[in-house]
């Protein structure tokens, strides 16, 4: 249910953190592909005109119907799923994620709740980022790639442990496209797992 004091059709816009991942979008034809959050829905478009077979997810309805309408004039076959992060899914060939990072401190929340689920990263900005990645290993199909976006906005500390927990798990990170802006510097990070260790999910 919508929080009553909703905007309606309000939800996260394209912005540099969303295109710093449009090339990782571009996978070859009959692969399938997750969004996490997809927002406006920029990336899973892309990779629906790719030729992917391409599953979007948000909890925000506004974005889902935004993105659903856009489908659908384009013709093209995108499936949109209500649901946190990747609750309920299966396995991909590549996932991407833009997820909130902003760090958030409680009494900062943006007015709108929509904008303020986009955006909340929690105090050190790696609340939602952190459970994205603990969840990657039930979302990856063997050989599969995540390409997430990480911001220096977040808490060093809390990155550190993201990438430690990920290389416990037979993980690896590389960073793959970075983007400097006023302040902040935006990074996609590569994160694949080795499905051979007998520890891996």
């Amino acid at each position: 249910m919508a929080p009553a004091s909703a905007a309606p059709g309000s939800f996260y816009p394209p912005r540099e953190d969303t295109f710093l991942l449009v090339p990782f979008a571009r996978v070859p034809a009959g692969s399938s592909l997750l969004e996490i959050g997809t927002g406006a829905g920029l990336l899973a478009l892309e990779a629906s005109r790719a030729g992917a077979r391409v599953v979007a997810t948000d909890l925000n309805p506004w974005a889902l119907r935004h993105l659903r309408a856009r489908a659908r004039a384009e013709g093209l076959p995108v499936s949109v799923v209500r649901t946190d992060l990747a609750a309920g899914l299966g396995r991909f060939d590549r996932v991407l994620a833009n997820p909130p990072y902003l760090p958030t401190p409680p009494g900062t929340e943006d007015p709108d709740p929509w904008h303020h689920l986009a955006l909340d990263g929690g105090p050190d900005g790696c609340t939602v980022a952190r459970r994205l990645v603990a969840q990657l290993p039930a979302h990856l199909a063997p050989g599969a790639s995540a390409y997430v976006v990480f911001s220096s906005r977040q808490a060093p500390t809390g990155l550190e442990e993201i990438r430690r927990a990920w290389s416990e798990r037979g993980g690896s990170i590389e960073v793959v496209a970075s983007r400097s802006l006023e302040g902040e510097r935006l990074d996609a990070w590569r994160l694949a797992i080795d499905r051979t260790r007998p520890d891996v999910d």
